[in-house]
């Protein structure tokens, strides 16, 4: 299986029109449809290249590998958030080489395609603790599927112009990185942060992997995303014209700039960024 980005990341929200307007006022532009499947309900967005999936329980009957994530996700105690992402692969999928085969079935969810109208997405094993993951069938190579994404969900008034990085507490560093090898994905590189805690960077086209670990207590799982921005000011002043909390922008530990909405948006935490000399080498 050939792994070759993070294709998309998968939201659990509660009220989905609730979200979509919720995500408008961050500046995203949401995709005007919605796909339905398996009773769950998802709403559409673009960070370059990678799509984020708002999803929605439409029916408590749903059979879905994702659904029983996505009720642990917005229970009473949970505003909702990141429950996991896809894998893009390049090639066939081990259940699609087994269809005619005797061997055991594996899971899979439907999830709205760019070259399709719904792809088959193979579930699979983390490794991390809290998150989900799944593989599924990537075709068209990363400005198609930025291009793709445009079309469909038209363009981010924050100036996003891809996910830079995916952020997830482990409970025990050395574990998760032996699961992300595992599977294909090479850790790039360990940083110690103090008091014990490392973290793990993995790199698929734009986007990186960070794992945290150990995780406090009741941390583990992901916790948010830090999206590129072309001019981090108007991502700023976009979120606050909507009624929305951010800081000022600053100087990022690894170089550029960063500003956070204050509040998660559906328990996402949002960090815009922008490009400048590194200054952690």
């Amino acid at each position: 299986m050939g792994i070759i980005c993070v294709e998309r990341v998968l939201v659990a929200v509660r009220d989905l029109a609730a979200s979509r307007e919720n995500w408008r006022r961050a500046g995203f532009a949401v995709a005007s449809g919605e796909f339905d499947a398996d009773g769950i309900r998802i709403a559409r967005l673009g960070a370059g290249a990678v799509e984020i999936d708002l999803c929605a329980l439409r029916s408590a009957e749903s059979r879905s590998p994702l659904a029983q994530h996505l009720r642990d996700a917005t229970g009473s105690d949970s505003a909702g958030g990141i429950v996991g992402w896809t894998w893009g692969v390049k090639g066939v999928l081990i259940s699609d080489e087994r269809e005619s085969s005797s061997g055991p079935s594996i899971e899979s969810i439907q999830l709205p395609g760019l070259a399709q109208p719904a792809l088959k997405a193979e579930m699979l094993s983390s490794g991390l603790a809290g998150v989900v993951t799944a593989a599924a069938p990537t075709a068209l190579d990363i400005e198609s599927r930025r291009q793709s994404l445009a079309r469909l969900c038209g363009t981010n008034a924050n100036t996003v112009e891809y996910l830079e990085h995916i952020v997830v507490m482990t409970p025990v560093l050395d574990d998760a990185i032996a699961a992300i090898e595992a599977i294909g994905v090479p850790c790039k590189r360990i940083r110690e942060v103090g008091n014990g805690a490392r973290q793990a960077f993995f790199k698929l086209e734009q986007t990186v992997l960070e794992v945290v670990g150990p995780a406090t207590r009741g941390r583990s799982g992901c916790w948010g995303l830090a999206l590129m921005c072309k001019d981090i000011d108007e991502a700023v002043a976009t979120a606050r014209a909507n009624g929305l909390q951010a800081t000022e922008p600053k100087l990022a530990i690894q170089g550029g700039q960063i500003a956070r909405i204050v509040d998660p948006l559906d328990g996402v935490a949002i960090a815009f960024m922008q490009p400048g000399p590194r200054r952690d080498d």
